[in-house]
């Protein structure tokens, strides 16, 4: 990886203010963080086979690592870092519409699925805020940097240290169709923070994929043109289920999408991604 393809000091150190919300449900007392409301970053999710892919611009995905980054080291019990529901975006890939992600701590966090999904109720995320924090991530710069020595260390063939590091506790990852939530104890989310931080540096095409858990089959990709693809696919997606005889299998209606997709991108050839500005990285 060139250090063209990898994040700047400035987007690893600045400065990362969020929105808290207290949330009481099924006696609990809940504190929710998610993205403020002038952050234009968004996301999707999709379920592939037997994978979880979290989608987002290049910007988005190592944006998420610094927020994982941050929540490994929430000490307060039932903290939840949620992608919002007005945060997500159609899967560029279909154009369904995506469930909202939950991530938290496992040991500090009690959170079933019928808690996951109220998350979702708009009422939630028509209230005022309770306030803003100020998400600790100054060791994120750091763990970036080793993982950086080590990558160009394996390129140059330079022999690494023979070190041990026990296995983090397996995480634990539920998907419904309108949730998914994501626990896993603090050194394991520091590990999905370093490598969706490290997004961008190896391409397929115009997908970045890193595989954050292969055991909790979950993953993030750097997509790009994001928003203009997500836009595509969700017109795409419409027209095909408006068309008579429609097939009412999934499967075949994703078929269709797909090969449907192409022709809608071809009424409006670029420019792609003029909006949301890009963060700098």
């Amino acid at each position: 990886m060139s250090d063209d393809d990898r994040p700047s000091t400035a987007a690893l150190t600045s400065r990362l203010r969020l929105h808290r919300r207290e949330w009481r449900h099924d006696g609990r007392s809940y504190q929710v963080i998610s993205l403020r409301a002038a952050d234009r970053t968004r996301y999707a999710a999709r379920t592939e086979r037997h994978w979880t892919v979290v989608s987002s611009d290049l910007a988005g995905a190592r944006l998420l690592g610094r927020l994982l980054w941050g929540l490994s080291y929430q000490r307060r019990p039932d903290t939840l870092l949620v992608l919002e529901p007005g945060r997500m975006l159609p899967d560029p890939d279909h154009g369904r519409p995506s469930p909202t992600v939950v991530f938290a701590v496992a040991d500090r966090t009690v959170l079933t699925p019928a808690t996951a999904r109220r998350l979702r109720r708009p009422e939630l995320w028509r209230t005022r805020p309770s306030g803003t924090v100020s998400w600790n991530t100054m060791g994120f710069p750091g763990a970036m940097r080793a993982l950086h020595a080590a990558q160009d260390a394996r390129r140059d063939r330079v022999p690494l240290a023979d070190t041990y590091e026990p296995t983090p506790r397996p995480a634990h990852v539920t998907v419904t169709s309108d949730v998914v939530t994501a626990l896993a104890v603090p050194q394991r989310l520091r590990d999905w923070a370093i490598w969706a931080g490290n997004a961008g540096g190896y391409w397929y095409g115009d997908e970045s994929c890193t595989e954050l858990d292969w055991a909790a089959t979950l993953d993030v990709h750097a997509v790009r043109h994001f928003h203009r693809l997500s836009a595509t696919a969700a017109r795409a997606r419409a027209e095909v289920l408006a068309v008579p005889g429609c097939p009412a299998e999934p499967e075949l209606i994703d078929q269709r999408v797909r090969a449907h997709i192409d022709v809608v991108a071809a009424r409006r050839p670029g420019p792609w991604d003029f909006e949301p500005p890009v963060r700098p990285d």
